[in-house]
């Protein structure tokens, strides 16, 4: 698979309702694991944050496109999103990733036996882009993270780290036209402050929504059939200090489903040949990484030579 395809992988995608991870920690209230039926013996994972008002399957789309190509993906939600700061994703992401290697030895489990717990990543939208980069910076055995559209939560009067990852491999996921957290101000800059081997990946005319999913995702479709509760809670937790009527979150649409040809397919196959190279050991996705899609207005990399 190329850098400019999203094509669903090989793999039947299996799921699972995982709230019963959640029950020991506070940091996430709700998980949903997908999962390869088939693949390699020992499957790593990447667990999937969303961002400000996100509920858990604000990045739903992500999960079945990965688990298809054989990497165990689960989405989480947090009890607070709408006053959820990046450290406060960061320790979500840490809680879940670590819960999750737990279904290696449970018995019943669909992933009984079959997770390689020291392959490990993390993935985060908005806020929750900055909570990924965080959780590069404070877990040093992540085999990688990746931050969509990162935000670092300035709002929130948290200061961000002068110095990001020194060791943990970053992708960075950006729009170019990106109101919410504009790309020159917060991907480029934190592409900047990280040291470890990174990529950043800026979609021409892309918006705070355009990397949602693998085939390229919308506003629209991430608010659809939420609009007014989303407009009642952003209201509400503006003027409450983050308290909203819907606590869990109710931007919570999936979009840029995975498809066999779609015009922004580079955004799903830059995320997975990332992924593949960090997390499956697949040297061949190096050199995919060093192709610049056609839809990129920005693409630059840093420390990928094979080390």
């Amino acid at each position: 698979m190329d850098t400019g395809s999203c094509a669903l992988g090989p793999h039947a995608v299996g799921t699972l309702d995982a709230r019963h991870l959640t029950t020991r920690l506070g940091s996430f209230a709700s998980a949903t694991i997908y999962f390869p039926e088939g693949g390699r013996a020992q499957l790593p994972s990447v667990v999937i944050v969303g961002g400000w008002g996100c509920g858990e399957h604000a990045m739903a789309a992500w999960a079945p496109f990965f688990a298809s190509h054989g990497i165990v993906a689960m989405t989480i939600g947090t009890p607070t999103p709408w006053r959820d700061s990046p450290p406060v994703r960061c320790g979500a992401l840490l809680d879940a990733s670590k819960a999750l290697q737990s279904e290696n030895t449970r018995a019943g489990s669909p992933l009984h036996d079959r997770l390689d717990v020291s392959a490990r990543a993390v993935m985060g939208y908005s806020l929750g882009g900055g909570g990924a980069q965080l959780a590069a910076l404070r877990d040093p055995t992540l085999k990688c993270s990746i931050a969509v559209c990162p935000h670092d939560g300035r709002e929130f009067g948290v200061p961000f780290p002068a110095e990001l990852s020194a060791s943990v491999p970053v992708l960075f996921l950006c729009g170019a036209h990106d109101k919410e957290a504009n790309s020159q101000t917060h991907a480029w800059v934190q592409y900047r402050k990280t040291s470890a081997p990174k990529l950043i990946f800026e979609i021409s005319g892309g918006d705070h929504f355009s990397a949602n999913g693998p085939a390229g995702g919308t506003e629209k479709e991430f608010e659809k059939g939420f609009e007014p509760c989303a407009l009642c809670n952003c209201c509400c937790a503006m003027c409450c200090c983050g308290f909203a009527p819907c606590p869990y979150g109710s931007l919570n649409g999936p979009s840029g489903h995975a498809t066999n040809d779609a015009p922004r397919g580079a955004i799903g196959g830059v995320a997975l040949a990332w992924l593949q190279l960090f997390l499956l050991g697949d040297e061949s996705a190096r050199s995919r990484l060093a192709a610049r899609p056609d839809i990129a207005s920005g693409f630059e990399s840093q420390k990928m030579d094979r080390s």
